[in-house]
């Protein structure tokens, strides 16, 4: 490996767990920082202000259009399945032409050998899918193997030389390494999958200043400049390394703070969703990857010419925009749970809720227990700048303004976002109570729930009384106190609370509650 691509790849490996790490603490500190604000007294509260129950004015919800149903939404994820899988064909394409070309050219090369080629290098089609599905890290992972066993197995009856299948296999799969790291590290852990991805950026830029500086270093060896030795022989050697390695970050901190804001508002202004820019960033790492072994070729630095290849996510998610989009009028759907029941809450939001972004909106109020799946760019930049604090609900006043407020359009892939309230011990009840005035539907969650949870007690007692509520969907398992539950809804119309046995969220259970989110 050559010097320059060896620096390359170091600095990107080096930005992975940096990313990694740095999620990890954000999302941590930024958890407990969610959870101190909401524990906080309101002003209104603490000042014998406005009352915390006072009712908030919203317009009507509108109607959901009645065509959207469990078969429209299982249709618009089987199109955004096909269209990730068709910008990686196009870009595996474009990659096969450029090596078969370029990189190497002997000997030729006609349609079966491209589109070998082709299917090898849109491999990336697999993890697409499982972001988008929300596959374990197991399941991509086998899913991949399957996929190069296959690979494998076109190669071998393609090909006239008499090569080793190992071999094969053990060189194909060698490509995915790299890249699959990437996802394991930046995706892999719900703690980190939304902040970690956001900071890999600005951590290999970081990486890449640092690796500039070091590499001015090892240059000035020879002929080191007085300055540079009076540093060594005021601190010594390594500590010198270490300073010359972090002083660039000073250097590089505000282009990357505006870098940060740029891709905070790019969010906000709708040109990507999470999902495409996890996908983006996935294929810039399988890019990279990529164009690093062919710098060895006759073509050198000109192998990166392969990154352009980058180019047809957006150009693809453009073109499909009007395929993608979602009919109008989508329902609402708001989600309620036991709270404290992270990891249960989190499965279920993999499962469910992230299948109905593909056709509905989705409201909530805040909680700590889903902050790694709702979290995005803008709330990170808003807490990195200390900002956080401006998006709690302070007063029942508030309310109005925040809900009236919610982005309520679909992202580009045809998803819509997830919309929270941030409230405070005061504010959670009129938040409560805008939002079911919103909702279609409700999807509560309560697997564990007993008497003792007065949140949940009251929350099921506004449902049983709001008027024009199609449906709420509520999630039981053996731990529920369901007797207690039922007398709190004792008021509602008839056959408003529809009761699923959740105990084991299979994939039965999955489609049978979407179903009957849907209709």
């Amino acid at each position: 490996m050559s010097y320059v691509d060896g620096q390359i790849i170091f600095a990107m490996l080096l930005a992975l767990p940096l990313s990694a790490a740095l999620g990890w603490s954000v999302a941590g500190v930024y958890r407990r920082r969610m959870l101190k604000l909401m524990r906080a007294l309101a002003p209104a509260a603490r000042d014998g202000g406005p009352d915390r129950h006072a009712p908030t004015r919203l317009s009507p919800r509108p109607p959901a259009n009645s065509l959207i149903d469990f078969a429209c939404n299982r249709r618009m994820t089987f199109r955004l399945s096909v269209v990730l899988c068709a910008i990686s064909v196009a870009v595996g394409l474009s990659l096969a032409w450029f090596e078969l070309s370029f990189v190497y050219p002997e000997g030729g090369y006609g349609p079966r050998k491209l589109l070998v080629m082709t299917l090898l290098e849109s491999w990336p089609a697999v993890p697409a899918l499982g972001l988008l599905w929300r596959w374990s890290l197991r399941r991509t992972a086998l899913a991949v193997l399957a996929y190069m066993l296959a690979i494998t197995a076109l190669v071998m009856v393609s090909s006239t030389e008499r090569q080793s299948v190992v071999t094969v296999f053990l060189w194909l799969l060698g490509s995915t390494v790299v890249p699959l790291v990437a996802l394991v590290t930046l995706a892999s852990s719900g703690r980190i999958r939304a902040v970690s991805p956001f900071l890999f950026p600005v951590c290999a830029s970081l990486m890449a200043a640092s690796m500039l500086a070091l590499e001015w270093l090892a240059q000035s060896v020879d002929a080191p400049p007085q300055a540079l030795l009076s540093v060594v022989d005021a601190i010594g050697a390594i500590p010198a390394i270490a300073l010359f390695a972090l002083l660039p970050w000073l250097a590089v901190g505000w282009p990357l703070a505006g870098l940060a804001r740029w891709l905070a508002r790019r969010y906000c202004d709708k040109r990507f969703s999470e999902l495409g820019y996890l996908f983006g960033v996935f294929w810039l790492v399988v890019l990279i990857a990529h164009a690093l072994p062919a710098t060895h070729s006759r073509i050198g630095l000109g192998a990166f010419a392969e990154l352009l290849a980058w180019l047809w996510i957006p150009v693809g998610l453009s073109l499909a925009g009007g395929w993608l989009r979602p009919p109008a009028d989508p329902p609402t759907l708001l989600v309620l749970r036991v709270f404290r029941r992270d990891a249960e809450v989190a499965a279920l939001f993999d499962a469910v809720v992230e299948r109905w972004r593909q056709t509905g909106n989705t409201v909530m109020i805040a909680g700590t227990d889903l902050v790694s799946h709702t979290v995005d760019p803008d709330d990170i930049f808003a807490f990195l700048s200390r900002r956080l604090a401006e998006r709690f609900i302070d007063t029942p006043a508030a309310v109005t303004a925040r809900v009236g407020n919610f982005d309520l359009a679909a992202d580009p892939d045809g998803r819509f976002r997830v919309n929270e309230c941030y409230c405070t011990d005061d504010t959670w009840q009129a938040a409560l109570d805008a939002l079911v005035g919103q909702a279609h539907v409700v999807l509560m969650d309560l697997r564990g729930f007993a008497a003792a949870n007065q949140g949940c007690r009251f929350e099921l007692g506004v449902l049983a009384a709001a008027k024009g509520l199609v449906r709420v969907v509520v999630l039981h398992d053996a731990l529920t106190d369901r007797a207690v539950a039922e007398e709190e809804t004792r008021a509602a119309p008839p056959g408003r609370f529809a009761w699923i046995d959740a105990t084991v969220l299979d994939r039965r259970c999955r489609e049978r509650i979407l179903a009957a989110l849907l209709g």
